[in-house]
């Protein structure tokens, strides 16, 4: 009697079944952030393969501290874009932020008020991004795109031409080595997962996100959750301005250019939705670190300044595209 063959196509389908089975047993945030972390690892790998000077324990703080920045800022982007927002003036908010601490250590004020006046500025020009957004009706990506260009003068006109360096020392501990920018990552992604995750305001991100009217209709105060919203984009601008000033121990009105879109850029590579409803803080950390690994063994590979930018766009491209894929799929469900 011959043994009874099996089938290429049934194994197959078993693996395939075997493989879903043990994916949907993972808990959500891991199943969330699987995909770009092994994207990560990928990337990582290669250029542990390819650039032996990117396996030395320098070059990977250098990607940590470079992170920080840019990390802090995309955590307040992570809230806009959940709720389905756009805040393109977080780069100008950077340096007007940076103007106001120069400005605050130049007639000597204790470190401290340097900190809360750089935050405070900050939160006020979230504010004014979320009224101008919910009292005129003005789409988001207009009236940012006019701050941007109000905060920035305001910026030029505060600090144009004065030298604000030397900075106290205990408010350079900010920024300074690999712990400083690193710790006040770590706060931010703090901040931002428990407000996603553990309040109201954050639930409601979600909501609003997903579907705005039927948000409203459901009792969800959507206007003053978005002027929360901005008023958080805000504080985070402020406070990776203050990590980068104390950094390099020099306010300037330069400081933020492009900065907002290398934010969106780290948001959405993370796996944040540009249409809103879908993301997380763990998935920017994701998104932030490809972005700096990816320049950073670009640069140990020795490929020209121009190549990286390139790169980048090319994966800011289809980190979009896939997105669109996934929610045209979530709609046809």
């Amino acid at each position: 009697m011959k043994p009874q063959e099996t089938s290429p196509v049934t194994e197959t389908s078993a693996a395939d079944r075997v493989r879903r089975s043990l994916y949907s047993r993972l808990p959500a945030g891991v199943r969330e952030i699987l995909p770009p972390l092994l994207g990560l690892l990928l990337l990582m790998a290669v250029f542990f393969v390819l650039a032996p000077t990117f396996r030395q324990w320098v070059a990977m703080t250098d990607i940590l501290q470079n992170s920080a920045v840019l990390f802090i800022m995309s955590t307040g982007m992570t809230v806009c874009l959940i709720a389905g927002c756009l805040d393109l003036s977080v780069g100008s908010i950077f340096a007007l932020v940076s103007v106001v601490a120069g400005q605050l250590m130049l007639d000597n004020a204790p470190w401290p008020l340097i900190i809360l006046g750089g935050l405070t500025a900050g939160v006020l020009c979230g504010a004014i991004n979320g009224l101008i957004v919910t009292k005129t009706g003005v789409p988001t990506l207009i009236a940012t795109l006019g701050t941007l260009q109000i905060f920035r003068g305001i910026a030029n006109m505060l600090g144009s031409g004065v030298d604000m360096s030397r900075f106290p020392a205990a408010f350079d501990l900010l920024g300074k080595g690999t712990w400083g920018p690193v710790t006040n990552s770590v706060i931010a992604f703090a901040i931002v997962w428990f407000i996603l995750t553990k309040t109201k305001v954050g639930f409601h991100a979600f909501a609003i996100g997903g579907n705005q009217e039927v948000a409203r209709l459901a009792g969800i105060p959507v206007n003053r959750d978005k002027v929360i919203y901005y008023c958080i984009s805000g504080f985070m601008a402020a406070l990776s301005s203050l990590v980068y000033t104390a950094r390099v121990d020099f306010a300037h009105v330069n400081r933020g250019v492009s900065y907002e879109l290398w934010a969106i850029a780290g948001v959405v590579i993370g796996g944040t939705s540009m249409f809103g409803g879908v993301g997380g803080v763990g998935k920017t950390v994701i998104g932030v670190l490809i972005i700096r690994v990816l320049e950073a063994g670009l640069i140990h590979l020795h490929v020209q300044s121009f190549w990286q930018q390139v790169a980048v766009g090319v994966v800011i491209i289809v980190a979009v595209w896939l997105d669109f894929i996934q929610r045209r799929a979530r709609e046809k469900a």
